[in-house]
């Protein structure tokens, strides 16, 4: 009962940090809504002064895509896009990789401490992930793909038996993919260069299909 408490007020603290960052993020970007709306300007000015204050970015989108990651079913492909929107593909990625890695790895021990296995409910990717012949390969690629839920792939992970220093690496090679793919499809959408934004769309459904290496070689470990 204490660890089911424990896990609930760690969450509740990310959900209360992450409005409180929202709010912030609203209010800092008030004008630039105002411009949005504003039947005649430039796209150029409406890039510009969205990417004014990258310091005041960088305390905001960070912390928020930590919040993100722990809070499960939170969207944390929302607020990487806008890390792309409001910083670009290179900072926008970094912040994200950043963001992302360290979240993932908070949720994997928090997960790690307080989960009660009898009480969690059964997730096939879970089970997939976890009876894998190779589970720090289907770490990589559950953070890798964009969709899932990073709640579900740090729970499969922390039931791995590896060490918490190949599973840190795991997760930081598996976050990058995300993390690019969301900052260039932010980039893409503020500059309006739509073909492109599509493009990084497409990219991101393909990579769905790893999880037939999942299950494959969660076939062969069983045939083992």
């Amino acid at each position: 009962m204490k660890g089911h408490l424990s896990k609930r007020w760690v969450i509740s603290l990310a959900v209360i940090f992450a409005l409180l960052l929202i709010t912030l993020l609203v209010i800092r970007y008030h004008g630039t809504w105002q411009l949005a709306q504003d039947k005649v300007f430039s796209r150029a000015a409406l890039v510009d002064q969205v990417r004014r204050h990258r310091a005041i970015d960088i305390l905001l989108v960070v912390p928020l895509l930590i919040c993100f990651s722990i809070i499960p079913g939170a969207p944390v492909a929302t607020i990487s896009v806008v890390a792309g929107i409001c910083c670009g593909k290179v900072l926008g990625a970094t912040l994200n990789i950043v963001g992302i890695t360290l979240g993932n790895l908070i949720a994997q021990r928090l997960f790690g401490r307080v989960t009660d296995r009898k009480n969690v409910k059964p997730s096939k990717l879970v089970d997939d992930i976890e009876k894998m012949r190779h589970p720090l390969l289907g770490v990589i690629i559950g953070y890798t793909i964009p969709f899932i839920p990073t709640s579900l792939v740090s729970l499969a992970a922390v039931k791995t038996e590896v060490t918490p220093r190949q599973l840190a690496l795991a997760t930081f090679v598996g976050s990058i993919p995300t993390a690019v793919i969301y900052a260039c499809g932010g980039d893409e959408l503020i500059k309006a260069h739509f073909g492109n934004a599509v493009g990084v769309i497409a990219i991101a459904l393909l990579l769905v299909g790893l999880l037939w290496v999942i299950r494959h070689d969660r076939l062969a470990a069983k045939a083992d």
